[in-house]
């Protein structure tokens, strides 16, 4: 499974690569939450610098520096496509999944990623995070958010994303928290949309947040299809629909029998 590991204050790269804090950029702050101008800044912006000495894992990802003569920014690039039917299935298409479905829902779970080419290659570019832990670091460290039900309601919403997506979580390493806000992401969604038509057993659901419910119900199906239509095969995007059923479902489960005050939280 690769992933983007964080040592300290540094990124986990978001394939099984390790990154020193002298990998950090110097940067202008440029928030993932700026939505489309972070979108075109990745799409435009100048490659200055591609370090592919950091290939490892089933991704091969590098560490790509960008500049659009204001900012300078790294990102993380993947450009491996083993979409299913093949054996052992790793693919960039994947997480542009998971990022366009993460928007059509209106969530702000997965870092902003796009499609580009680096190196005359395609693939997924992934902003990179800084002043971050994993949560495999955090709970090592001790590290405690000044508000823990929040915190606890943001990890809730990621085992939703899993759950919908299909994404395996084989440690806690692909769970990233930005320190001075605590602010939650989920990262690499190489294997993700596994057509699987059940929740999984491991991710248990048992609290939700409004908007996400709220996301799912309204979910514009036709649409969804068409934007995740070059991303994933007719199997996948038919279980994919499944599971947000089957989620949906469960949720009801869960507020018959504890409550909605129990399950639901705001926003």
């Amino acid at each position: 499974m690769d992933k983007i590991r964080y040592v300290g204050p540094a990124v986990l790269l978001s394939a099984g690569i390790c990154l020193s804090l002298a990998c950090r950029p110097r940067a202008m702050p440029l928030s993932p939450s700026s939505g489309e101008l972070v979108e075109q800044f990745l799409h435009e912006a100048r490659v200055t610098a591609v370090d592919k000495e950091l290939q490892s894992g089933r991704m091969n990802a590098w560490l790509v520096t960008l500049d659009d003569g204001k900012t300078t920014r790294k990102a993380f690039f993947k450009s491996v496509r083993r979409p299913r039917p093949t054996l052992m299935p790793a693919s960039y298409t994947y997480e542009l999944a998971a990022f366009a479905l993460n928007k059509l829902l209106g969530l702000e779970l997965v870092p902003i990623t796009v499609e580009r080419q680096i190196d005359g290659r395609s693939g997924s570019l992934q902003l990179f995070l800084e002043g971050v832990e994993t949560e495999k670091s955090r709970l090592l460290k001790n590290l405690q958010p000044p508000d823990l039900q929040a915190y606890q309601d943001q990890l809730d919403e990621i085992t939703l994303l899993e759950n919908l997506t299909c994404t395996p979580r084989q440690d806690l390493g692909d769970i990233l928290i930005q320190t001075n806000t605590w602010r939650v992401w989920r990262v690499d969604f190489s294997e993700a949309f596994m057509p699987a038509t059940e929740l999984q057993p491991e991710r248990l659901i048992r609290r939700a947040s409004r908007r996400f419910v709220n996301a799912l119900r309204n979910l514009d199906e036709a649409l969804a299809r068409r934007r995740l239509a070059r991303y994933l095969n007719t199997s996948e995007m038919e279980a994919l629909f499944k599971r947000r059923q089957l989620i949906l479902d469960e949720i009801d489960r869960l507020i018959k029998e504890k409550g909605e005050a129990a399950v639901l939280f705001s926003p």
